[in-house]
């Protein structure tokens, strides 16, 4: 067998690649060129995938094109400022993602603590890659899993490497387990960090997107309170989105982000940012709203991030956020949701990676509802009003009286609603465990899958005695999830708040605000702006509380 000696061999270490740098490495000895080629099932064309090869003995990962083991994972944050430049080659893959395992911010969130990255992926990374790349193994046996998003069945295979002089193609095939587009359902990640100043920083998003089988990435630049920290974009509006095969990059701000809280602007024309008022996040709002389309939302809220609920208790009282991160970092924050429901708030439920600090782009995805008639402005428009669900691995529909999440029925006392819930799996994803049905009471009902079948629903007639939130989430065996943003039944235009419930959750609200109002007047030097706006919304919830109170 031919040995082939590469006298310089430098695998690109672009900052946040877990490539080694290799200098005067040969190949290895008697290897055989494998070559991997990934096709979907419907289309028969080679497809971008998320890939893990691991050795069948000693489980650890190898990566193209000498099935070399990765050596470290490099500073997230060096890719939040230089960024990666897509290479228009086969066998490039890609940065390598820490999927399993505590982080510390240098490799994946902290926050994840123990908790797998994508439920149904067991690997300890993966990357991307072009679905027909090479890899050189040595004799033996050899594992690779494939993923490509939530609606693609994982593939894992072992495959067995024998002496031959000649390379060997081994093709693998994609299949879905459900067509959420044909649905009128379109995935997008409303939280993702990485420049836009080159077009080949834009092709790397675009071929990444296309390798989680994603149709809208909100790439956010991100500031504190005097400096742009990182993921310069090119610029923000239409002019500066970025279309490929029906996946498109939209610019947007992750700013403010202090102590109060990190807030997201989508869909945006311009940045709104201001360090003479920095904290003063009520102008933000205001402002990103005066922006046609702009939507807001406070990013985090699924792991009570950013010293949450030290801001959001004050900011959720301007009525100026549209959505919250319910679901992030395998984390889902329904306890502080539905109290916040209970206020009568009305809260879209979104989801957004954090990449590079989330393992991968897409993890956590916003189903927004479109219909046949796809593009970022109806996307926008859909989560605007609410017409989603959030998942890392499960499908969920919901309705109520036949309309969509997000809807608002107006009714009287006495009427029966129809609810529809269907939840809809596949053992590669995650198992069912039991769907349930939730409004202002708590669980109206749940259904058990004691037969583990891949669907399950719920359709019952639902008495209206008083307005309420009502909100549909489904569990699997292995912590992947799905949750509705609610529909909202007004009966006798009464609010959708909880009357019984509200005083020992406002009472929280306005403990939360005194003590940031201890924490500021603590400062050597106060700011008076904060102080009156803790004031107002601390009058907020004692008149919200009167009025639930009153005849």
């Amino acid at each position: 067998m031919v040995i082939k000696k590469t006298l310089l061999l430098v695998l690109l270490f672009h900052p946040f690649f877990a490539h080694p740098l290799l200098f005067a490495q040969e190949k290895p000895h008697e290897s055989v060129q494998l070559k991997i080629r990934i096709i979907e099932e419907d289309t028969r064309q080679i497809t971008p995938a998320m890939v893990c090869i691991t050795g069948v003995k000693d489980k650890l990962p190898r990566i193209p094109p000498y099935a070399e083991i990765p050596q470290s994972l490099v500073l997230t944050d060096s890719i939040y400022y230089s960024g990666i430049a897509y290479e228009d080659d086969k066998n490039w893959i890609g940065p390598v993602r820490k999927m399993n395992g505590p982080g510390d911010n240098k490799d994946r969130s902290y926050v994840y603590e123990l908790l797998p990255s994508i439920p149904h992926w067991k690997e300890p990374v993966m990357y991307q890659t072009s679905g027909d790349f090479f890899i050189n193994f040595p004799p033996g046996e050899w594992a690779i899993s494939i993923e490509h998003g939530n609606e693609y069945i994982p593939v894992k295979e072992t495959i067995t490497v024998v002496p031959t002089d000649s390379a060997v193609t081994k093709t693998f095939i994609l299949k879905r387990w459900i067509n959420l587009p044909e649905r009128g359902w379109y995935s997008g990640d409303v939280h993702v960090h990485h420049p836009t100043t080159k077009q080949s920083f834009k092709d790397y998003l675009l071929a990444y997107a296309e390798a989680e089988d994603l149709h809208i990435l909100n790439v956010l630049e991100q500031g504190n309170d005097h400096e742009i920290k990182g993921a310069r974009q090119a610029g923000f509006g239409k002019p500066f989105r970025e279309q490929k095969n029906n996946i498109w990059l939209v610019s947007g701000q992750e700013d403010p982000s202090s102590m109060f809280g990190h807030i997201v602007g989508l869909n945006i024309d311009q940045l709104v940012r201001d360090t003479a008022t920095y904290n003063y996040y009520d102008l933000v709002f205001k402002k990103l709203h005066l922006q046609p389309g702009a939507i807001v939302g406070f990013a985090h809220f699924s792991w009570n991030g950013c010293d949450l609920p030290r801001g959001f208790p004050w900011l959720v009282t301007t009525k100026e956020i549209d959505f919250v991160e319910l679901l992030q970092f395998s984390r889902i924050n329904t306890l502080d949701y539905y109290d916040y429901l209970n206020l009568g708030f009305k809260l879209t439920a979104a989801a957004g990676s954090d990449f590079p600090w989330g393992s991968t782009i897409g993890e956590v995805r916003t189903l927004v509802y479109t219909g046949v008639n796809f593009n970022p402005d109806v996307w926008f428009d859909g989560l605007k009003a609410g017409n989603t669900f959030v998942t890392n691995g499960p499908a969920l529909f919901f309705e109520a009286g036949g309309k969509l999440p997000g809807t608002e029925i107006i009714t009287t006392k006495g009427a029966n609603i129809e609810l529809t819930a269907k939840a809809i799996s596949n053992p590669g994803i995650g198992n069912i465990t039991h769907l349930a049905i939730y409004n202002n009471d708590g669980l109206v009902i749940e259904k058990k899958n004691l037969f583990r079948s891949d669907s399950l629903s719920i359709n019952l007639s639902h008495l209206l005695t008083k307005s309420q939130w009502i909100t549909a989430v489904v569990y699997c065996d292995n912590g992947a999830v799905a949750h509705t943003t609610p529909v909202y039944c007004v009966v006798d235009c009464q609010p959708t708040w909880d009357k019984q419930k509200a005083p020992v959750i406002i009472q929280k609200q306005l403990d939360s605000i005194l003590l940031t109002e201890q924490e500021e007047r603590s400062k050597p030097e106060a700011d008076e702006g904060i102080l009156e706006r803790l004031k107002n919304a601390s009058m907020f919830y004692r008149k919200l509380l009167a009025e639930i109170n009153a005849p």
